[in-house]
């Protein structure tokens, strides 16, 4: 393992220069696909732990919603094609004699993730599930690793903790304060303290904050049920409700009352003559929209500008040995101690190589906001050994909490 340290890192000065981070909401399609693919590896993974003591080997991070053909107006919508849910990827079959049930552990998921993240109980009428597993037998994996012939081959398989991918994964510490504001206004406006005052809007929200100097612009995307609405005139007065308490929300917001920022808030920019951004279920996947995994929210909650949260999809892969998840979430927890015991902002990179152990990065590099030292380098390496012996901690974390309180609080997973 090669650790490198260098004082190069800038991070966003959050009073001059620009930002700008986006964050999908939980009723996305890209979230969505982001959800199912995660909730059926977990329930997945679980279902391998209770019957065989091990995780079965499976790779599906390539989940696909096709959105619904509908024709949408005020008061009502009308399904003429339904939503088409895909898992594409490996995923082991069996165990010996006894077939894994992945078709219904995909059903159970899509309908679950997508019951729980809309709030509507009609969507799951509205889907079609369809799998596709390319599990098959390759050169470079023991004819067992997807096909075990008895629990001992699956407890082999996935027991020597090996990368199973060449990868760099990176993260930064600490977040920048519009990744913190972007993630509560979409909490915020999807909780029940919200919604139940201002029954209507759907969970299909998105945010984008741009900070150029002391200006901060503030788009939210809000989606609203057709059938809450029998006109545009009732549309625009829910819309500009929600914009009142939305605005009132931002400007209280610690972060921008900690900055000499001049907010202004737009909604639903769209909205031109008797435009409305209506949506069935409350999602944009029930009116022709499509979400894929990996274009969503990254694994720190949003999408930023100024890089250096990484770019694998960690949504599908296997908790045990998958680098792009595994590595990720350590570069987050390692770049918060590195922020924690020394005090600076800092980005961190890990890169794995197929077939190397997994504690076992063959490159670790470190940037510090300032010029590292001999003290620095100690505490960087201690913090760096510390964190690759709880890689098996981090697994645990992933198959013990849900993937939906995850996406509302992504540091929940860090926490081992």
């Amino acid at each position: 393992m090669f650790i490198t340290l260098h004082g190069q890192h800038e991070p966003g000065d959050t009073d001059h220069g620009f930002n700008v981070v986006e964050r999908k909401g939980i009723g996305h399609p890209d979230s969505l696909a982001d959800l199912i693919a995660e909730e059926f590896s977990r329930r997945y993974s679980l279902h391998g732990l209770d019957r065989f003591g091990a995780v079965p080997n499976h790779w599906v991070d390539k989940v696909a919603l096709i959105g619904a053909e509908a024709e949408v107006g005020f008061a009502g919508y009308t399904i003429r094609k339904p939503i088409s849910a895909y898992l594409f990827g490996k995923v082991t079959r069996a165990v010996g004699t006894e077939a894994l049930p992945i078709e219904d552990v995909f059903r159970a998921a899509v309908e679950s993730v997508l019951a729980e993240a809309t709030g509507s109980d009609q969507i799951v009428r509205s889907v079609r599930s369809f799998v596709e597993n390319t599990a098959g037998v390759g050169a470079d994996h023991a004819a067992s690793f997807y096909r075990p012939s008895a629990v001992d081959e699956c407890h082999l398989a996935t027991g020597g903790a090996l990368a199973n991918d060449t990868a760099f994964c990176s993260a930064y510490a600490p977040a920048d304060p519009l990744d913190v504001l972007a993630i509560d206004v979409e909490n915020h406006v999807n909780s029940g303290a919200f919604g139940d005052k201002l029954s209507g809007l759907g969970s299909d929200v998105k945010v984008m904050l741009a900070r150029a100097a002391d200006v901060l612009e503030a788009t939210v995307c809000l989606p609203v049920y057709p059938e809450a609405v029998g006109s545009h005139r009732e549309y625009i007065a829910l819309v500009s409700e929600a914009y009142d308490r939305l605005d009132a929300f931002v400007n209280e917001h610690p972060i921008v009352r900690q900055h000499p920022w001049l907010t202004r808030l737009s909604v639903n920019t769209k909205d031109h003559g008797s435009g409305a951004y209506l949506a069935p279920f409350g999602t944009s996947l029930g009116k022709g929209d499509c979400g894929l995994v990996g274009r969503g929210n990254k694994a720190n909650g949003v999408i930023s500008a100024s890089g250096g949260a990484g770019v694998e999809a960690l949504a599908g892969k296997n908790p045990v040995h998958h680098t792009g998840k595994l590595y990720t979430l350590a570069a987050a927890l390692l770049a918060d101690r590195i922020h924690a015991k020394l005090g600076v902002p800092n980005e961190v990179v890990l890169v794995s190589r197929n077939g190397d152990r997994l504690d076992d990065p063959s490159f670790v590099g470190v940037r510090l906001a300032r010029r590292g030292n001999r003290l620095d380098h100690s505490v960087i390496e201690e913090s760096t050994a510390a964190t690759l012996a709880e890689l098996p901690l981090l697994s645990e974390r992933l198959l013990a909490l849900s993937p939906m309180d995850r996406f509302r609080d992504p540091s929940l997973v860090l926490e081992v």
